[in-house]
């Protein structure tokens, strides 16, 4: 297809697989879609996308300068939850609406979440890194805790958290939940309980993070938050890298404040010279907790669907900066 009206430049690429089904949504309104990997400068993204009605971000930063090498940029779409890597006050002085995708992969999410606790549980890394090195173990080296009359303490209520609460609760672990922001009916509803941060790390087996990167929530969990946890305690996060600081955490682990850990997301992506990979009673995986073939298709589906929809003159389903309305006429 030739002639198109629109150019949508791609930053980022999950799998190429999952590129043609964004393309296919993209080419009904006649735009076009133009694919980079994840750049990482922002001299990078302005070269790459200067000229962009409209951008699909993976994980790359969007800055002013960036929005401004392309004055016709009606939408930014971040393909998660997180919008931290953009530039939303300029956004909206410029007039480009924000969009973030937080509905596709809950589910998916929550089940990380729930697997990286059962691994810390029964020390699934130890056992693993054991018997490749030759041994045998018949035991669980300790602590290991029984999982059942266990707590887990979940920072941050939103979606993703109340999956979590829904898939652990079955299994006899009690939910403590720490969020300023979620209603006393949702805390009901879900039939957990609301505590202090400071109550939830005192009292958490496991404390599980499901916030949003904000000033507020960065550092979240830091050396001053990891001496309130209990030595049997274990730090998961699949939320983002820098809620927790990477090497007060590393610390941790290494003079035995805490157990373990298990961790999706880091400060530095990919993580090198990360003090965390050198650590045995950890366990890490490659901020791959979104993942599930489909959810990655429903995904491009609708990164699609969403740019085409800002430059149809709709208001998307989850437009981040509400204000840009008074800029960006949207029905």
């Amino acid at each position: 297809m030739g002639n198109y009206k629109y150019k949508i430049t791609h930053v980022g690429i999950h799998t190429v697989e999952a590129l043609e089904p964004e393309k296919k949504e993209l080419e009904k309104i006649g735009a076009e879609q133009v694919v980079f990997p994840t750049l990482t400068t922002e001299d990078e993204m302005i070269k790459s996308t200067q000229g962009s009605d409209g951008m699909i971000i993976m994980e790359s930063d969007v800055s002013r300068a960036v929005m401004e090498a392309s004055p016709n940029c009606k939408v930014i779409l971040r393909t998660g939850v997180g919008v931290d890597t953009i530039d939303i006050e300029s956004a909206t002085d410029l007039g480009i609406a924000v969009v973030n995708v937080p509905d596709v992969w809950i589910r998916e999410v929550a089940n990380h979440a729930l697997s990286l606790i059962l691994a810390c549980n029964r020390r699934l890394f130890l056992l693993d890194s054991r018997i490749r090195s030759g041994e045998w173990p018949r035991t669980i080296p300790s602590p290991v805790g029984s999982l059942h009359g266990e707590t887990v303490g979940i920072i941050g209520f939103g979606q993703i958290g109340r999956e979590l609460a829904i898939r652990v609760k079955p299994l006899g672990l009690k939910v403590l939940v720490s969020d300023p922001y979620v209603s006393n009916k949702v805390i009901e509803e879900f039939g957990v309980e609301r505590v202090s941060l400071d109550k939830l790390l005192e009292s958490s087996d496991y404390v599980s993070l499901h916030t949003p990167l904000t000033d507020e929530t960065r550092h979240i969990i830091d050396e001053n938050a990891l001496k309130k946890m209990k030595p049997n305690a274990y730090v998961i996060n699949t939320a983002r890298g820098p809620v927790v600081d990477n090497k007060a955490l590393a610390k941790a682990l290494s003079e035995q404040w805490i157990t373990g850990a298990g961790i999706d997301v880091f400060e530095q992506e990919p993580p090198k010279d990360n003090p965390l990979t050198k650590l045995e009673n950890i366990i890490l995986t490659s901020h791959a907790a979104y993942y599930s073939d489909p959810a990655l298709e429903a995904l491009a589906i609708r990164c699609g669907q969403e740019v085409a929809r800002v430059l149809m003159g709709k208001v998307p389903m989850h437009l981040v900066n509400k204000d840009v309305l008074a800029k960006l006429k949207l029905k």
